[in-house]
């Protein structure tokens, strides 16, 4: 009698345990359909993938690739950005990733654009399509590598941003080298 209900157990578990995986799937292969031209508050996809903490990170890193224009506009590029460039994002706003380490590529300048703003050297290295497919790769191995190394870190109330108090976003994942 104890041998079926483990296995009964274990079978729920499991199918939990994949469903909770399968929602964040398909939350992110919905980004191309994000409704907001912002990722302020109201682009809730957006914060609820973030939401997900290092649980959405694998399916965020499979999305870079994906090319399918959004709605979302971002200063330092001129058309709106990609369901990539969205899941890039999103992926910084739950842990650290050190570029220079992950592509080996040095990106330490912040131009100026047209509205005064700054924008990162990187940025111009994630907007070229041919280059997604490169930084895919190297942010899936080093991930791979390093993602023992990522220490879970509470956010403090008082920096929080709107959206994290919003969206009940308390954690931010650091890699420590």
């Amino acid at each position: 009698m104890k041998k079926p209900v483990v296995v009964i157990i274990t079978l729920l578990l499991t199918s939990s345990v994949y469903g909770q995986n399968a929602d964040i799937k398909v939350m992110v292969d919905s980004l191309p359909f994000i409704k907001s031209d912002t990722l302020d508050c109201s682009a809730a996809l957006y914060w609820k993938i973030i939401a997900q903490g290092e649980k959405a990170i694998p399916f965020l890193i499979d999305k870079l690739t994906d090319t399918t224009q959004t709605l979302v506009r971002f200063h330092c590029k001129q058309t709106t950005l990609n369901a990539g460039e969205v899941a890039q994002f999103a992926l910084t706003e739950i842990a650290f990733l050190p570029e220079f380490y992950i592509t080996k590529v040095q990106f330490d300048f912040i131009g100026v654009d047209k509205t005064g703003q700054g924008c990162w050297s990187f940025y111009d290295f994630l907007f070229i399509n041919s280059n997604k497919s490169f930084y895919q790769t190297k942010i899936r191995e080093w991930y791979a590598r390093e993602k023992g190394k990522f220490r879970m870190q509470y956010i403090a109330e008082k920096h929080k941003t709107s959206c994290q108090r919003l969206y009940g976003i308390d954690k931010y994942y650091n890699w420590v080298r």
